[in-house]
């Protein structure tokens, strides 16, 4: 039985992946071939359904399938909140909003929150595999603040750009350089795989022990890993 759920792992873990790559290779064709840009009077449709679909889908087969949620469990978490490191990207969005190509109502949200969240990553998976005093509160915090950051820079570059849901955007600097590539793949592939990682990083909250903390704390997810007994 053991075996068998081992191979269960094995199979859902290569169609997760595989599903991660055809999603990239998607929005990496459809930005080059300027798919994204919806133009003035029309809705992102789109850049909004490849940003939607595969947060519901990878969360609906979350829930649902017991083999994905073991791989996804099995994950190091360390390694799932050094990933954000990459969100220093938010420094482009503070340059080109000096060079007033970027609104301010987009880009200083934006760029403040991802460069913050970035630089807090690396001591946050220290705070975690040193099991730091409250590292699980800080931890629980970091994911909110970064997941809310996320879901500011999507509303606000929907509101400031040239498309039908612009309706912040005026005769200044909108956010349709956000839908040329390669920018793209951040509203198209980073941003809502950065929002899944929040989602199971925040799942996965009481695997965080620290000192002085009962150990069946991290009971119940750590009964979802393929490693468990």
């Amino acid at each position: 039985m053991k075996t068998g759920n081992q191979n269960s792992i094995k199979t859902v873990k290569w169609v997760a992946m595989s599903g991660i790559a055809l999603w990239f290779i998607f929005a990496l064709v459809m930005g080059i071939g300027g798919r994204y840009q919806a133009g003035a009077g029309n809705p992102p449709l789109p850049l909004g359904l490849t940003f939607l679909v595969p947060i519901i889908v990878f969360v609906a087969a979350y829930l649902s399938s017991g083999s994905l949620r073991a791989f996804a469990n099995g994950l190091d978490l360390k390694l799932i909140t050094i990933t954000h490191v990459f969100r220093f990207v938010g420094f482009d969005f503070l340059y080109r909003y000096l060079q007033g190509q970027l609104p301010g109502g987009f880009a200083l949200p934006a760029g403040i929150g991802d460069v913050v969240t970035a630089a807090a990553a690396i001591p946050m998976a220290l705070a975690i595999s040193r099991k730091a005093p409250a590292a699980r509160k800080w931890f629980v915090a970091w994911n909110i603040f970064g997941l809310a950051d996320l879901i500011v820079a999507v509303g606000s570059g929907v509101l400031h750009s040239v498309s039908s849901l612009g309706v912040l955007a005026g005769n200044g600097p909108s956010t349709s350089m956000m839908s040329d590539f390669p920018r793209s793949l951040i509203p198209t592939f980073f941003v809502p795989l950065w929002i899944l990682l929040h989602f199971l990083a925040l799942a996965r909250r009481n695997e965080i022990v620290t000192p002085h903390e009962p150990l069946h704390a991290a009971g119940i997810q750590k009964s979802l890993s393929p490693y468990h007994p």
